[in-house]
């Protein structure tokens, strides 16, 4: 069952227990514009609904389960889990915005969809028998990034399309 609260014009948060996770996601709206930031974190199943408080500089959700308490801090975009009583919690971030604020987050762990898979440090993206590294490229085919034209190393120029290389 999913849970709303409204804490100002434009300001929701809802909650979901998916299982194992929680999937909390903050929704901004203002004129012409609209902003969601999404985390999922491992709390467990739910014994009791989530409860919220609302504090001078956005929220704090308490999750209860058979395990302990967790709780997680909303202020603006940024959702954090702040502690848990029952050991290590992983989280996923999904964002869909203009503009938004990253600091204090745990570095990306490595995702996979199907055959698409996706990784940071070095930021690396596979999709099929097509990748793009944006990290050392030493030992790896690039393209050009104007037709996806496979280049040599030592090219300048695309041979396909002309397209000036970056190195």
């Amino acid at each position: 069952m999913i849970h709303h609260w409204e804490l100002g014009t434009g300001h929701q948060i809802s909650v979901d227990n998916q299982g194992a996770q929680t999937v909390v996601t903050v929704l901004h709206t203002s004129a012409g514009q609209q902003q969601r930031t999404s985390n999922s974190f491992t709390t467990g199943i739910w014994i009791v609904p989530p409860e919220m408080s609302i504090t001078p500089t956005g929220a704090i959700l308490k999750i209860t389960t058979p395990t302990g308490e967790s709780l997680i801090q909303i202020q603006g975009n940024s959702i954090q889990m702040q502690s848990s009583h029952h050991g290590e919690h992983q989280s996923t971030t999904s964002t869909s915005s203009t503009s938004s604020s990253r600091s204090g987050f745990e570095p990306m762990s490595p995702l996979q969809m199907g055959n698409m898979q996706m990784g940071m440090k070095p930021m690396v993206m596979r999709m099929g028998d097509m990748e793009l590294n944006m990290g050392a490229t030493a030992g790896r085919q690039r393209f050009c990034s104007q037709c996806g034209t496979p280049v040599k190393p030592t090219d300048k120029f695309c041979a396909s399309c002309g397209h000036k290389l970056e190195m």
